[in-house]
Parts: C-alpha cells; structure tokens; sequence
C-alpha cells in the first residue's frame, strides 16, 4: 500500500509540473470528486478544441457513467446484426474531407463502395498494444507519453462559444466509411473521447461542485 501511495504521489507531481494551471489543492479536489461512483455527468464551461487548433471554444456536458468494457461488448452484438442498406452516406460532413481530385458525389460513390470492407475490420478483434495510460479512476486518465490529464466520456451537449476553423484532411474512403457505420450504429466506444484538462480554459461542475481551471 506503501508503494502504490508513492506512485501516485509521485504521478500528481508529474502532472502539477505540466499543468501550470493546477494546483495541488485543485488537482486533489477533482480527483476525490471524480472517485465517487455515482456520476452521471459533468458540465465543463470553457473548452477549446485540439482539432480547431484552440480557435472553437465550447461549453460540454459529458456522460461520464459509461464504462469502456462494456461498451465494447455492446458494440460487437450491434456490429453482428447491422443492415449495410441503412447506412446513409450523406450522412457525414464532407467540408473538411480532401477527396484527393474526386467530386463530391464520386468520393459519396467510393466510401459507398468501402462499406463492406470497413465493416469486416470493424469486427476483428482489436490487437492489444502498449499503453502509456494511468488510469487514476473509472474518470481520470493521465497519459506518461504525452503528460496529459483528460476526462473520459461522451459529449451530450454543445454549445458552441466562439466558432472554430477546421484544417481540410485527407481521409480515405474507408475510413469514413468505418466513421459513419459507427455513428448510425450509434456505437458506444466511438462516442468515448478524452477532454484534455490542458483545453479547459474556464470551470467543470460535478457532484454539485465547480472547480476553475484557470
């Protein structure tokens, strides 16, 4: 017991040194707030958005009672039993796609065609690989690689503060493919993504308690 207290003493230090915006008092806080069991959600005001480079500044409410185990058993029995024919490939937004010299509707016809194929990856098992995550609860992750601490759960809500700009990327068809079976099968480990603390530029309330992030 000994031992495991001095390792995560020592990954609160690891992490005070990279969040200048974290104390020891507002570290401990949110981590005694996030042990308790019985969370449903947090409201997060402030949140500014890795994929708009910080220009998207959002408030998020996030489902944080999902358990990752368990949504990937519910996910299987989905990928199972799902209807190919249902997926609307419409049903994406292509602005910030570089279709590589296709029209829209060629690249529509291609990820159409890529459907089959992303399914049949979509069920192989996912290898194992190495992790430098350390969960610190059911809630927290703090990654040793990339030192950063992040909520884990699923959007809800969003509202939108200050309009970001999105960088055009080139994806495969396939891969949009995989993205839009996932959404309309309304996956579950899809809809889990990290909130980094290092993006919250104002305040997360949980449990009845706020906490500034400053």
């Amino acid at each position: 017991m000994e031992t495991q207290n001095v390792e995560f003493q020592g990954i609160k230090n690891e992490i005070l040194k990279y969040y200048s915006n974290l104390n020891e008092e507002t570290l401990t806080k949110l981590i005694d707030l996030t042990d308790q069991q019985k969370i449903g959600y947090v409201s997060v005001k402030g949140y500014s958005s890795e994929l708009s480079k910080g220009t998207e500044i959002a408030n998020q409410l996030i489902n944080v009672g999902m358990i990752y185990k368990n949504a990937i058993e519910k996910d299987n029995v989905t990928l199972a039993n799902i209807d190919l024919s249902t997926i609307d490939v419409n049903k994406f937004d292509y602005r910030y796609i570089n279709t590589d010299g296709l029209t829209i509707e060629e690249f529509k016809q291609a990820v159409k065609d890529s459907l089959p194929l992303a399914l049949e990856e979509l069920k192989q098992p996912k290898a194992p690989r190495k992790s430098n995550d350390v969960y610190i609860n059911k809630m927290l992750v703090f990654n040793t690689n990339t030192l950063k601490l992040s909520i884990i759960g699923k959007s809800e809500a969003k509202t939108i503060e200050t309009e970001g700009t999105f960088k055009v990327v080139k994806s495969a068809p396939k891969t949009i493919a995989k993205k839009l079976i996932e959404k309309q099968m309304q996956g579950k480990t899809q809809a889990l993504r990290r909130f980094a603390i290092d993006n919250f530029i104002g305040s997360i309330k949980l449990q009845g308690e706020t906490i500034e992030i400053e």
